[in-house]
């Protein structure tokens, strides 16, 4: 897939509560004939019953963000809609403790593209001997290269937030975090 059409699309999904077309790219097959019938059933975003749901939640314009691992122990990173508009397979994952908090993020790659769920709780009240406050946010951030693409943030009560057991058991742990700009959260509550 061309790394411009792909961030351009998933912009467009991430700019507004308006819709984005499908982020990966028409097989050759779909390109020369319409009518020919796909020989794999597509995916759903949602992680399948024999699938171990490693995040998941929908975002304010109903779009669902999941990573799965599926039998094999090939991990997942799915978007979209009522279908699938992006999936990517891999990931890495990492995770740091705050002060009243902390945070799990898990990265996955697309050519200069990364797209980084994250699970954070941070403190917001230093106060002594008042509560601590917490502020919770998951999402997903969108780098291209260095620069920050986007920001999705779940919307769900339903919210599965990072699953650092199983993160754990599926992924390879970095040391550091891939990005901090996930502090945008905080301000875009």
């Amino acid at each position: 897939m061309k790394p411009l059409l792909a961030l351009a699309l998933l912009l467009g999904g991430c700019a507004g509560e308006g819709g984005s077309g499908m982020v990966r790219a028409p097989s050759s097959q779909e390109e020369t004939a319409d009518t020919a019938a796909p020989t794999v059933q597509p995916r759903t975003v949602a992680c399948a019953a024999a699938e171990e749901t490693i995040f998941s939640c929908k975002t304010a314009n109903g779009r669902r963000i999941s990573v799965c691992a599926d039998e094999n122990e090939r991990t997942f990173y799915r978007f979209g809609g009522d279908r699938l508009e992006l999936e990517i397979e891999g990931g890495e994952w990492a995770q740091v403790a705050y002060s009243g908090g902390g945070e799990a993020q898990i990265a996955f790659a697309n050519a200069g593209t990364r797209y980084i769920v994250f699970s954070r709780m941070v403190r917001t009240n230093f106060a002594p001997g008042e509560p601590n406050d917490p502020a919770v946010s998951d999402g997903v951030i969108v780098l291209d290269g260095a620069e920050v693409a986007g920001l999705r943030l779940c919307r769900d009560p339903d919210t599965v937030p990072v699953q650092y057991d199983a993160a754990e058991r599926h992924f390879t742990r970095v040391e550091e975090l891939f990005t901090y700009e996930t502090e945008r959260a905080d301000r875009d509550e």
